[in-house]
Formats: structure tokens, sequence, C-alpha cells
């Protein structure tokens, strides 16, 4: 056992769901007024009918190297702000690395190939070659020293010159991750009608958010499944003040992360006496992801088997290792996951993976994903239609920003079995809150709360120390603009208040932390930062509402 000191961890590009994503979205979206220029080995014509204008990659180039714009760009950038200027250079400057072997498995993968497609279309039909000039341009450029790059890029581009037609252009990104636009939509018209109206600020016996009286320690052990070939690191948050009555909360990360990503929420458990365990899914964790960035579409159905061999081998410590003797409650467990680990939380709450509903969902424009519907959309070459992990020891649920918009389908999450509480943030583009979360809270027929915050990000509840630099990253329809750190202390406060009254509800202190399970409580914290709303219900008129709005776009 070793004891696990608190260190930052800086977490660059490799934290997208595809570096093919993100390159081709930061090429059609990264540049105010001419994002779409940026596709030849010499020059860009913009078209639009007769209309048409040249940009050259020479004068791009000169001006991403030293930052300074070139007499060719004058025009342009005369009527671009400050800050559009700077989001072109950083989008211009953005390097992605990846092994060779890896950017081809994705362009010739099922998902790489429609995504190409879809980009192949802003290309006036005379000059486009169904996308095969773009494909060689990415594989060519991925072979160089210096990564793929939007430069890189154009000068790898088979042809001399490229045609953008400028209406297709603005026709495709418009469709960019429709469900966060849609979710503001329905947050702004809806809403107000979900606010508990004329309540009295409750009586509040202590704040939830406060660090409890426990000293945390951090142990690390090693567990082999040796039937599936996975060594799972699992990290113990525990206290002195652990008692037996209080159940065990099992964690599960999410894409490219580690058992840090929430530690500040982990601490604050373990200190009012909850034995927290963290493993690391092998497959998908940081330590892979650092490695390959593609995931394999098995790891949807590793990763709730990671979770199962956990507690089946917590059961044998408790029972036959000194050392652990007691101090794991397995047969009272609270399930916890933050995105795609919120999917996989799920899915031992009782969630039915329905891979034959996915692989229709998935069968779209893939331009038109989220990030995190890409990586539900992994699961479709998966060779059964339906999976179940289901356990009986699970006997509570919580998803932060779950990927759960086609993994389970209309019904898979019918059979969730115990209560759950789901937390949405209205800002998220990686998992946006309208299909992820909100459309998908109505399927579940049990106990059920839904906490939104207005105005959070993906990472927002995200624990400062494991979020590097978010400055450098362009704002786009599926990228940046992330709050984090200070900025959204509110928000992880929030977290810390909810999770812990929620994992009370399997104590005998039950009655005393239900007040902060309550719309009224949280109207009364709310701050004017991240307003803040807990909902039990849809009430019918929102949810046709929430049906017709999906109908664009999912």
């Amino acid at each position: 056992m070793v004891q696990i000191p608190r260190f930052a961890i800086k977490r660059q590009c490799k934290q997208w769901l595809f570096p093919l994503s993100l390159f081709t979205t930061t090429i059609l979206s990264g540049f105010p007024l001419f994002t779409l220029p940026l596709r030849a080995a010499e020059s860009v014509v913009i078209r639009q009918g007769f209309i048409y204008a040249t940009v050259s990659v020479k004068d791009l180039k000169e001006f991403a190297e030293t930052g300074k714009v070139p007499v060719g760009l004058l025009g342009y950038f005369s009527f671009l702000k400050p800050e559009q200027k700077q989001q072109a250079l950083g989008a211009l400057n953005i390097k992605i690395k990846i092994k060779n072997e890896t950017v081809e498995a994705i362009v010739n993968s099922q998902v790489g190939t429609r995504l190409l497609t879809d980009i192949d279309t802003i290309i006036s039909a005379d000059k486009s070659q169904g996308g095969v000039a773009i494909k060689q341009a990415i594989l060519s450029s991925a072979e160089s020293e210096q990564g793929l790059s939007v430069i890189n890029f154009l000068e790898n581009y088979p042809l001399p010159t490229i045609e953008i037609n400028l209406p297709r252009a603005f026709g495709v990104l418009k469709q960019l991750n429709q469900g966060f636009w849609q979710t503001q939509r329905l947050l702004l018209e809806v809403l107000p009608k979900l606010t508990p109206e004329g309540s009295q600020a409750p009586s509040i016996p202590f704040d939830p958010s406060q660090i409890g009286p426990g000293k945390v320690e951090i142990t690390r052990i090693e567990l082999q499944d040796k039937q599936r070939d996975r060594n799972i690191p699992v990290y113990i948050y525990s206290s002195s003040t652990a008692t037996p009555d209080k159940p065990l909360i099992l964690y599960s990360h999410g894409r490219g992360s580690d058992y840090q990503e929430l530690r500040y929420l982990m601490e604050h458990l373990a200190s009012h006496g909850y034995t927290v365990i963290v493993p690391e899914h092998p497959g998908s964790n940081a330590t892979f992801v650092d490695k390959n960035l593609f995931l394999s579409p098995t790891e949807v159905i590793e990763r709730p088997q990671d979770l199962i061999f956990t507690l089946n081998e917590l059961e044998k410590l408790n029972t036959n290792d000194p050392k652990f003797k007691g101090k794991f409650n397995t047969n009272n467990t609270l399930v916890f996951g933050y995105s795609f680990g919120g999917a996989t939380a799920l899915a031992l709450a009782g969630g039915e993976f329905q891979i034959d509903q996915l692989r229709k969902s998935c069968d779209q424009s893939f331009i038109s994903f989220s990030l995190g519907k890409a990586t539900q959309c992994l699961a479709a070459e998966l060779p059964k239609d339906r999976y179940r992990f289901s356990d009986p020891r699970i006997k509570r649920a919580i998803a932060f920003s779950p990927t759960a918009s086609v993994i389970f389908g209309k019904t898979g999450l019918n059979q969730v079995q115990v209560p759950t509480l789901i937390l949405t943030q209205s800002s998220d583009k990686v998992t946006p809150a309208l299909p992820e979360q909100i459309a998908i809270f109505s399927q579940i027929k049990t106990e059920k709360l839904l906490l939104g915050v207005l105005g959070a990000t993906h990472l927002s509840v995200r624990d400062p120390g494991t979020i590097g630099d978010q400055s450098w990253i362009p704002v786009t329809p599926i990228s940046g603009g992330e709050i984090v750190g200070d900025a959204s202390k509110d928000v992880k406060n929030y977290a810390k208040a909810m999770v812990l009254a929620d994992a009370a509800q399997l104590t005998p202190e039950a009655q005393k932390y239900q007040v902060f399970l309550t719309p009224e409580y949280y109207k009364f914290i709310s701050t004017p930062a991240f307003p803040v709303r807990l909902i039990k219900d849809i009430p019918p008129e929102t949810q046709v509402f929430i049906e017709e709005l999906l109908k664009t776009q999912y």
C-alpha cells in the first residue's frame, strides 16, 4: 500500500474524444468571418455564387508563426475584434501528435468516414474528391514531426486550390453540437416554470459543504482481473471517522481521467466518515488515453465490469485481509460517476445498454454530434444488441453530467432500480444538458432528482488540480469557454452538499440530511453567478416541449 500525495496534473488536448473531431471542427469554427478558408496547398477560395475571395496559405502560416498580421490578411482582419484575432491565432497553432496507425484507424473507421463526408459537403462539387483529399491531407500531416495542425494540413492538401461553398459551410456550422444550443433555448423558455414559487427558506441545521472532522488518507491497491486481462489500480479515500453503518461509495471516472478527477469531493465525503473507492478504468483512464487516444468499442462494457470486479475483490479483502477487515460495506453501496463514468454508474444501477437503438441514432451526420454522443457511438460496433450489468449491492446512484442520450436507447433507463440523482450543467458542450440528462430523466421510474446548474460548463465541477490551462483552447461549438477553478467554487459547493446528503440517505442520519435534497434548499443557496434548481419531475407540458426540440436534432 502507498499513501498518495496531492499534486496537480496538467492535461492538454488529449482530453478530447477524437483528435479528428477536434481538428476538423477547429477548421470549421475556429475562425470568425474567415473560418472556412483554411483548406488549400497554396490558396483557399471562398465562394458565394459568383462572388469569391482568395486567402493565401503562406499568409496564414506567417500569422501563425509570428502572431503578426501580414499585408495579405489585413483586409480580413480589419473586421475582427482583438479577441477574435487571438482566437484565430490559437486555432492555427493547435498541434495534435498521434501515432500514425491511430490516425489511420480513426479516418478509416465508420465514424471517421462519416465525419470526412460531412466536411466534404462544403467543398464545391467540381473540386471535391469525395473526402479523399481531406483524408490524404490528414494522414500526410500526421506523419510529420509537428503532428496534426491546420497549417500542416493545408500544406499537405493534394490540390493547389480548394473552393469553399460558403452557404453550405454555414449550414454545416449551424448543425455543430445542436444539443448544446437547444439546451439554451429550453432553459430560457422553461426554467421559470420549474422553480418552486412562494416557498419559504428552509431551516438549515448546518452547512453540508463544510469539511468533516476526519483526517483523510488515500491508499492505493492493485487488483488483477485475470479473466479479462485487466490490471485495475484502485484508490481508497478514507479517514479515522469511518464507521460500518455508512455505505461504501464506488466511483467511476470520465474518459481520459484518473482517481483525482473529483478529489476535493472524495476527500469531503471521507472527512465525514465515508469510504470512497475509485478504480481507474485501464482502457480509458489518463494513462491509456495519453498513449492511445482512440478507445476500443468494448470499453463501454468493460467499465461496468471493472466496478463489479472491484466490489467482488473488496468483499474478499473485507473478510481475509487484516488491514481491511470490516472496512468495506459492499452490500450497501452508492455508485457514482461523472461524464463517461455517469453512464457506467447508471448501468450498475440497472440501466440497460440498448445497442440496437444506439446504432440507429448514431447513423446520422457526425458533424452534429457532441463529444459525449460520439463517445457513446463507439458502442455501435459491439456484437450484441443489449447489455445489462445491474448489481444488487447498489442501493443508490449519482451521475454527474452523464453521457446517456443514446447508449440506453428509449427504455433502457426504465430498468434503473434504485433512487437516482443526476447533475446537469446548462453550458456543458461535452455532454449537453438537454439530450444527455434532461431528456433521459423521464425514463427513470424510481425515486429521482435532477439538479440543474445554470451557467456551469462540463469542467466546472472538476477538481482544480486536475485541469490544465484552458485559455489556449479556441471557443467553438464543441470546445472552449470552460469555467473552472475558483470561478466555479459555487458549483463545487453544490456538489459537496448534494452528494453528502444523498449518501446519508443510506445511514441512520437520513432524516437529518433530508432538507439538503429539497427544491427549497437549492433555491435558498442559489447564487447569482450559478443559479441552481432541484426538481423531482418534469411537468407533462415541458416534456412535450423537450420532445419537440429533440426531433430537430437526435
